[in-house]
């Protein structure tokens, strides 16, 4: 409730509150043979299988999660205005779909960053390269027989009549279509405003054309065609508004998509590895300068 309701002051005194009651459990029960080890709070499930962290992800929540984030940190180094941070990979390394506000959040930028630099860019350029290279052979396989001489007089006779008896009957067809082509032409020509009345009014029904002409104009071409630029521009802007969210999303969807191509025991090889491992766990290391990752996560919380 405290992670739907955006509140993390109260989520740290109930988290400190819970740490204390767990302290003097545990003091109690060093009387006892046998004491069972219960989950901590902050790795619990509800009943949708969600953890605070992973649940104020997927709920969009930007303050709880970034706080969130860097609760669970660790600090391996620290040299003047740099330091070196340990962020857990447990729960922060999986899809979270089109939670885009997850994906603006600079440990998540660094998360796609790393994977596209140990794996994700060189699996996509050798992807590209064989596909380039396919479609290079089958277009000159498919050139090369195309103009391959005839090697026997039998194959063109063949053809020769083969052409000819089908000649007539391409040529009804072609017949047949050539109203509907005429038709479909004079559409389009009337959508670009070139269309011609004189055409119309001599038809065997110039009242009719006439009348169906102007509804046609007035549908088509003033209505759906403004209706059409004016969706455009709608969508134009909002997808302007939000470019830096769809970039970061679809480089993390593309990465996801050929991380989960790469098999288990390729994952673990030295240049596919992402993360260091501190006390057999998964970490991501991110190297902070003049606390640019507390400022913006600062800077997030006082904007909500």
């Amino acid at each position: 409730m405290l992670v739907i309701r955006n509140l993390p002051e109260i989520y740290a005194k109930f988290k400190a509150r819970w740490i204390e009651q767990q302290a003097s459990n545990d003091n109690d029960k060093t009387s006892g043979s046998t004491s069972t080890k219960q989950t901590k709070l902050w790795n619990r499930l509800n009943k949708d299988g969600f953890t605070p962290l992973t649940l104020a992800a997927d709920i969009s929540q930007s303050k709880m999660l970034s706080w969130l984030l860097y609760e669970r940190k660790k600090i391996q180094w620290s040299y003047g205005n740099v330091s070196c941070l340990l962020h857990p990979l447990d729960q922060l390394d999986r899809d979270f779909h089109d939670a885009y506000i997850l994906l603006v959040h600079p440990i998540i930028i660094s998360l796609i960053d790393k994977k596209w630099k140990y794996f994700a860019y060189r699996i996509l350029i050798r992807r590209f390269l064989i596909t380039f290279l396919y479609l290079l052979v089958f277009l000159g396989t498919t050139i090369l027989q195309q103009t391959r001489p005839e090697t026997t007089s039998r194959k063109k006779d063949k053809k020769t009549a083969s052409i000819h008896g089908t000649y007539s009957n391409v040529s009804r067809q072609i017949t047949c279509l050539e109203g509907y082509i005429s038709s479909i032409k004079q559409c389009f020509l009337g959508l670009l405003g070139d269309f011609d009345i004189d055409h119309y009014a001599g038809g065997q029904y110039p009242k009719t054309s006439i009348t169906l002409l102007i509804f046609y104009i007035v549908i088509i071409t003033i209505l759906l065609l403004n209706l059409l630029i004016a969706m455009m521009g709608d969508t134009y802007a909002d997808v302007k508004k939000s470019a830096t969210k769809l970039w970061h999303l679809e480089r993390a969807r593309t990465a996801l998509d050929l991380e989960s191509g790469i098999a288990k025991s390729e994952r673990y090889l030295t240049n596919n590895k992402y993360w260091v491992d501190v006390q057999g766990k998964p970490y991501l290391q991110v190297e902070q300068v003049k606390n640019d990752l507390s400022d913006s996560m600062n800077d997030k919380e006082n904007d909500d």
